[in-house]
């Protein structure tokens, strides 16, 4: 063993010599590793600079003319209500048997008489003092006549006399004033005596219906009692109410249009009132309309009829009715000559569920986006895909 130690001791083991050139090539092979990296990565896309196509569709622009309208509802109540009541003394001698509250009284219809007997002897004595007067008048216009000629004859006389005289006593002027003052008063006399009598009988000038009765055939009616209480049903009136924008362009005696939803019969009407204050609870302005009922009308309008009013305003020109989908936060977008996008501001005029009225801002050959746009911008290349 000791001599296998001495001859390790005998053999000469060299020491460890630091090689510089070893950390180099580490760093250098790390290097060109990096490189061979870098080199073989794949290479990201460049964006491409410039304006993006966008997908459209389009319809083209037809200016029309646009009646504004707008619809109210109301019910059908009565114009007129008459106080039948007795214009002279006398027994009420005939009462009309429609004379119950529902009863319809018809045009020129006798609806009451009274006793007229007296009446008519008046008027038959009335027109005896008139032809009394007529001829005292017709005598006095006589003696007048010779009165001039009497005066004419002594006219020289009374101017060699140098004579006085009351030329209108000469001549009966008072006498023939007094004649012509009678017959006015037996004259109006007259017209008094025929109008009391016509006064004892009343005749329908209208269509009415019997809300109330309050006398019976047989009765002594005075002067102002009361016969009956009668609706006219002739004409009739229907109270609408309209934002005051839409009542301020109204005008009396315009026509509009009652249509009756059960039946979709439709009736012509006028506007009688617009009345000048807001409703309290609607702040809505009231109107009133007035319908009158055709000759014969079996299927007219009646009181308490729930109706649907078309009213129509003055016509519009130059308008465009457009898809509301077209419309983007008060705009339209649009593709001019140039094939890009523009955007113009507009105003409705009026819209429905789907569609919108507004005033016609689009120049000549103009197409209106109707599709959906994301992020649109002004100036962006439009592909039409389809056109309307």
């Amino acid at each position: 063993m000791t001599r296998h130690y001495n001859s390790l001791l005998e053999q000469r083991i060299e020491p460890l010599i630091f090689k510089p050139w070893l950390p180099l090539s580490i760093l250098l092979i790390a290097i060109v590793s990096c490189f061979a990296i870098a080199a073989t990565a794949p290479i990201s896309a460049e964006k491409v600079k410039g304006e993006t196509a966008v997908n459209v569709n389009v319809m083209a622009i037809t200016p029309s003319v646009f009646t504004p309208s707008y619809t109210a509802y109301g019910s059908v109540i009565a114009d007129n209500k008459l106080t039948l009541s007795a214009q002279v003394d006398g027994q009420l001698i005939y009462l009309n048997s429609n004379v119950v509250e529902g009863g319809i009284i018809g045009l020129d219809e006798l609806v009451f008489r009274q006793d007229n007997a007296d009446l008519s002897a008046i008027l038959s004595q009335r027109q005896a003092q008139w032809e009394i007067a007529r001829a005292q008048l017709a005598l006095e216009q006589g003696e007048q006549r010779i009165a001039e000629k009497d005066y004419q004859m002594m006219q020289q006389d009374f101017k060699d006399n140098d004579w006085k005289i009351d030329l209108d006593l000469l001549l009966r002027q008072p006498q023939l004033s007094q004649a012509k003052a009678e017959i006015n008063i037996a004259q109006n006399a007259l017209k008094i005596a025929e109008r009391d009598l016509s006064r004892s009988q009343w005749l329908s000038d209208k269509r009415y219906i019997v809300e109330s009765k309050n006398a019976t055939q047989g009765d002594y009616l005075s002067k102002g009692d009361k016969v009956a209480t009668l609706v006219d049903i002739s004409h009739l009136r229907v109270p609408l109410y309209l934002p005051r924008a839409q009542a301020s362009q109204l005008r009396l005696g315009q026509s509009i249009r009652l249509i009756q939803p059960d039946t979709e019969q439709r009736f012509n009407a006028t506007i009688s009132h617009i009345v000048p204050i807001l409703d309290p609870s609607s702040q809505l302005q009231k109107i009133y309309a007035e319908y009158q009922a055709l000759p014969l009308q079996t299927d007219a309008l009646i009181i308490g009829d729930f109706v649907k009013a078309k009213i129509t305003f003055a016509p519009i020109n130059n308008t465009v009715r457009i898809p509301l989908a077209a419309i983007d936060n008060g705009q339209v977008w649009l593709v001019g000559l140039n094939s890009t996008l523009q955007a113009k501001a507009i105003n409705v005029l009026h819209q429905d569920e789907n569609h919108a009225v507004i005033k016609n801002v689009f120049a000549n050959k103009e197409y209106l986006v109707t599709s959906k746009l994301h992020r649109p911008q002004t100036g962006l290349t439009a592909n039409i895909v389809e056109s309307f």
